[in-house]
């Protein structure tokens, strides 16, 4: 027991201790800032300058969709060339459109709608390829025990930037202007983007890395094969893809809906109830990072993800503000426990060549079908369906697809 907590100890400061490291998860924070403060001021701009409300989801689909096309890409051009370059251009481009989108608020008072979705679809395809590029740097710079650990730094720090970036956007907002509040994000961006540059992998990694004259389309249908192929790969893409669809939309769009209609709560409640779910986040990301999983994750995963569904049931017969914010917070606590093993067991068993375009299919394929959850969860609901039936319906194929995964794929079971 002492061995191995003086393992994690010493795991825990090397890592912080690592220049490499330190920069990721600098250039991390400054690009989940910098799309928080970015997404509110373009909503609270076209909300309150412009009175636009029903046209808020243009810009919002923009930025989304782009982001989400661009992430497939994004892990192509992780696999093909040096990550902390392609890191680098995300951030400076970034950088650029911001201070662009400045310029045009500090000159013109009034912002048609369109230039605004034009911009925000250019800053989802610049923010698509840096994720890709993180995931497949990350285990270059950092040891393969080390992997959790650091996953749940980065996943605590973009909970903490996500959760703060609207509240620091409108405190500037209302102190300074939109102007000043988008150079200041932009100067942000362009310090990350330098940065990155200085990140050196490890040079054992780096010589495992083998050039290739592949096409992109080639080395694109390359990354579908190879992850299809791979039981315990296929496994976790799956279990990504039911996690989202059923969490999504029933949870996340429904919680105002909740709270209004099965709570009668007011705003404040409902602010309750979605920091709850935040703060459940930031604090399983911690707890993750200290306990430091590196055996049978693949397994504990399936076990949290029957937790979750536990929690959403729960969740859907309470009356209680007080037990409906207790139980939000286990539900936002199990989703970094469920999400960060995962993504460390990818790291750790796809073919280093591969990781960006597997991490990048993953995180696409479950991007990608939260829109179609809201989708649904709307149209159910619009037949007449309660709020409450709706979430505890969704919390069953939670529960029986993890005795499904657990009987199909006993690698996923047995992966450390």
């Amino acid at each position: 027991m002492k061995k191995v907590k003086g393992m994690e100890e010493g795991a825990s400061a090397s890592l912080v201790k690592s220049k490499s490291f330190n920069l990721l998860w600098f250039t991390t924070v400054a690009s989940s800032l910098s799309l928080s403060m970015f997404m509110f001021i373009q909503s609270w701009y076209v909300v309150e300058g412009l009175g636009m409300e029903a046209s808020l989801g243009i810009v919002l689909v923009s930025l989304t969709s782009m982001r989400i096309v661009f992430m497939v890409f994004g892990g192509v051009a992780a696999d093909r060339g040096r990550q902390s370059f392609i890191m680098s251009f995300s951030d400076l481009s970034l950088s650029f459109l911001v201070v662009a989108l400045g310029c045009i608020f500090y000159f013109y008072s009034d912002i048609p709608i369109w230039v605004l979705a034009v911009i925000a679809a250019f800053f989802g395809a610049m923010g698509g390829l840096f994720e890709p590029s993180r995931d497949a740097l990350l285990p270059r710079i950092v040891k393969a025990e080390q992997l959790t650990k650091a996953n749940s730094m980065l996943q605590g720090a973009i909970q903490i930037a996500l959760f703060t970036g609207p509240f620091l956007a409108g405190l500037l907002i209302n102190f300074f202007s939109y102007s000043i509040t988008l150079f200041l994000i932009g100067a942000f961006l362009c310090l990350s983007g330098v940065g990155v540059l200085f990140i050196r992998p490890a040079a054992e990694k780096t010589a495992e890395l083998k050039s290739t004259k592949q096409s992109f389309k080639v080395q694109l249908a390359e990354g579908f094969s190879y992850t299809w192929k791979s039981p315990l790969l296929r496994a976790l893409f799956i279990i990504t893809i039911i996690v989202n669809f059923f969490i999504s939309g029933p949870l996340m769009m429904g919680l105002p809906l909740f709270v209004e209609g099965v709570l009668n709560g007011t705003s404040l409640d409902f602010s309750l109830v979605q920091g709850g779910f935040t703060f459940g986040m930031i604090l399983g990301s911690l707890l993750v990072g200290l306990v430091n999983m590196n055996q049978k994750r693949g397994a504990y995963a399936l076990y949290f993800i029957a937790l979750q569904g536990i929690g959403m049931l729960l969740f859907s017969q309470t009356s209680s503000l007080i037990a409906a914010a207790g139980i939000i917070v286990l539900i936002g606590m199990l989703s970094p426990a469920i999400n960060i093993p995962l993504i460390s067991l990818v790291q750790s068993y796809a073919n280093q060549e591969k990781v960006g375009r597997v991490m990048s299919l993953i995180r696409t394929g479950s991007l990608g079908l939260i829109p179609l959850s809201y989708t649904v969860t709307s149209m159910l609901l619009a037949t007449g369906i309660p709020i409450q039936t709706l979430m505890a319906v969704s919390s069953m194929p939670l529960l029986v697809s993890v005795a499904i995964l657990y009987f199909l794929f006993p690698v996923l079971r047995s992966a450390d």
